[in-house]
């Protein structure tokens, strides 16, 4: 498995990054001990990097993991604004890990220059605690292309995490490509780059080899998060990153198992998503979404349509 530095971080991270959001409760809601087998089962493949965050619940995993691979790079994030929230969040973490130090720790979700702004107080705790040496390095996630823009003005930030796939689904002001752009005008700053959701929150996994192989080659992203529920994703997705020719094999037999679309409870109800299924999969009722799983053909268009990116696959 390749390593790459994370831009000036200081990090050194495997290009496969274990998202943990698919072992939550959010989504498929595994034991700890389930859930720590198979990150123990990836550092064995050679993955060093992993991803989660104070809202997925899943701390409790990787504690159990890092027991046996203490040697784990950790990136979470949190909802801050200010000092108070960012210290709360980040000793939860640190109480949820079982130590007092984590890697990466970034401001989550954040939209545009003004949101940095705004939360620029929890940015300086975290880089005041990355100076006494309790974080190794700050960034911030997005699903913005402006809020990649903007995270070079701010010299603490270090890391982004961006959306960013093949389709574009789920870039919230723009295209791939100005996504592509942005996180080009970051690197120049040396800010390392790890992509979230290349497969679309699920959406292209029909087409799972193309979508790998487009975060794989591209000379912009120094890691990418992939969530993994099972010891044959985790194979099939290492073998993708290390380009073995089994590769196809195994992502192809992933793409034919059964999936469900599941929308997320911040879902608002707008109706957009109905609006745009030709299949009438999709109605709202009593303000959210819901599917009928026996109509929806998993075309990905209700992601696209979606302005929160609520609406996965699993």
């Amino acid at each position: 498995m390749e390593s790459r530095s994370l831009g000036d971080s200081g990090l050194t991270v495997s290009r496969l990054c274990f998202g943990t959001l698919t072992m939550s409760p959010l989504q498929t809601a595994m034991a700890p001990q389930e859930g720590a087998k198979l990150l123990i089962y990836a550092r064995e493949k050679g993955v060093t990097f992993l991803d989660t965050a104070d809202l997925y619940g899943t701390y409790p995993h990787i504690r159990i993991a890092l027991r046996s691979c203490p040697d784990y790079v950790v990136s979470s994030k949190a909802y801050c604004y200010d000092e108070k929230t960012a210290r709360e969040a980040l000793e939860r973490c640190w109480r949820g890990l079982g130590r007092d130090y984590v890697d990466l720790f970034m401001l989550h979700e954040q939209e545009s220059l003004y949101t940095l702004r705004g939360h620029e107080e929890a940015l300086t705790y975290l880089e005041r605690q990355r100076e006494l040496g309790h974080v190794g390095a700050v960034g911030v996630s997005t699903h913005f292309a402006g809020c990649v823009r903007a995270a070079r003005r701010f010299p603490m930030i270090r890391v982004v995490h961006p959306l960013i796939n093949l389709a574009g689904i789920g870039i919230q002001d723009g295209t791939r490509e100005d996504m592509e752009q942005a996180i080009s005008f970051a690197r120049e700053a040396g800010l390392g780059v790890f992509a979230m959701k290349p497969l679309g929150g699920g959406h292209l996994i029909s087409d799972n080899m193309a979508a790998l192989r487009y975060a794989v080659d591209s000379p912009l992203l120094d890691a990418v998060a992939v969530g993994m529920q099972t010891t044959d994703e985790i194979d099939a997705n290492v073998a993708a990153f290390e380009r073995s020719d089994g590769a196809q094999a195994r992502l192809e037999a992933l793409a034919r198992r059964t999936r469900r679309i599941m929308v997320h409870d911040w879902c608002e109800g707008c109706g957009r998503c109905a609006a745009r299924c030709r299949q009438h999969a999709i109605t709202v009722v009593d303000g959210r979404a819901t599917v009928d799983q026996d109509k929806c053909v998993f075309c990905g268009y209700c992601a696209r349509a979606c302005p929160q990116f609520c609406i996965k696959v699993v």
